[in-house]
């Protein structure tokens, strides 16, 4: 098991290559910063759902500015609370379950016990419930069971081949982040939140927790409008290119990554699946540059006479450099509604302007 957050950096470079990696590294380089104090601010557990927070950055001038790259959102889940929090990701959204101990807030990713019984098989341990339970206590009976059966499943196919090295490797080091795990102090005097950001793993066998790059650092309320809170599932399905029209041989489409500012680019949306229409079902899909709204309430255009198809593209002028070399990123939430069913599918590709 490999990392499983991706910097921006990373998806730019694997999107240059024409590949996103379905594993990914964590990153969310963060500096604090501070924020004047704002009157008649209450915080409590039972005031944040339904809010969102930004990252509040320092700058080298010492000014400060909510910056929305890496953002953390709240909801009612039930009797409890839960966080949505990309961790600094370009692309990636997590769940987090949260429960009140103290004077914090303590959120955890969900839970993913296959991951964590191949750490211990990886370590040399048999993967037990024992053990299982000792690095997540908040797994079920049921989860556990199933992450016993899945993980020594896995296991079993590398065993005692020449790729056991590599799966030892991927399992058991340091750097694979098995569990987010956030800590959340409540600054109503400010009116911001501080969060500890950290994870979790599993290393020689025993459980280890160290904190990611961000360290503590303030949040502050988002007055940046709206914010994507969608995870991307593939970056495989979103092509820009420079032309206008769809070669006739799709063999030779390809993304296009690197341009000079002031290009025009063309999306396509080609998922396989998506490309012919069923009666009675409705299409839309919007857009975001870099978790902003882009362009939103798209419906793609129904071409063809005798065999339909549906053609899912928008145009977008892309007139000022990307703020880094890590490039920008784009995202297509796709809407397929069938009656009282509804599904939802989210692609993201990178590209760079200089």
């Amino acid at each position: 098991m490999h990392s499983r957050w991706i910097t921006r950096g990373t998806l730019l470079a694997l999107t240059l290559g024409g590949t996103l990696a379905g594993c990914e590294e964590k990153s969310n380089k963060l500096t604090v910063g501070a924020k004047d104090g704002a009157d008649g601010c209450e915080l409590s557990v039972a005031t944040l759902p339904d809010t969102e927070w930004v990252f509040l950055k320092a700058n080298p001038d010492k000014s400060q500015v909510p910056d929305p790259t890496t953002r953390l959102k709240f909801l009612k889940d039930g009797a409890g609370v839960k966080a949505k929090y990309n961790v600094g990701s370009i692309s990636d959204m997590y769940d987090y379950g949260c429960e009140e101990k103290g004077k914090e807030i303590i959120c955890r990713e969900e839970v993913k016990p296959k991951d964590y019984c191949q750490a211990f098989i990886a370590a040399g341990k048999e993967c037990t419930p024992e053990l299982l339970k000792g690095f997540a206590p908040d797994m079920t009976d049921e989860q556990v069971a199933k992450g016993i059966k899945e993980g020594n499943e896995i296991a079993a196919k590398y065993k005692d081949k020449p790729e056991w090295k590599s799966f030892v490797a991927n399992n058991n080091n340091l750097g694979n982040k098995l569990r987010g795990i956030i800590y959340v102090k409540l600054d109503s005097k400010k009116c911001r939140l501080v969060v500890q950001d950290n994870y979790m793993t599993i290393y020689n066998g025993k459980k280890v927790e160290d904190s990611n790059p961000a360290g503590t650092n303030p949040f502050v309320k988002n007055d940046q409008g709206e914010l994507l809170w969608e995870h991307c599932q593939t970056s495989r399905d979103l092509v820009a290119t420079k032309a206008a029209e769809l070669p006739e041989d799709l063999s030779t489409l390809g993304h296009e990554a690197r341009h000079p500012v002031g290009t025009e680019l063309h999306m396509w949306y080609m998922n396989e699946a998506a490309q012919k229409p069923t009666e009675g079902c409705a299409y839309s899909y919007d857009t975001w540059l870099n978790g902003k709204p882009l362009k939103k309430g798209l419906k793609p255009e129904v071409v063809g006479e005798e065999e339909k198809a549906l053609k899912w593209h928008f145009a977008h002028t892309f007139d000022t450099p990307s703020a880094s070399g890590a490039g920008d990123v784009v995202h297509a939430v796709v809407t397929t509604t069938c009656g009282a069913k509804v599904e939802k599918k989210v692609t993201c590709a990178a590209m760079l302007f200089q």
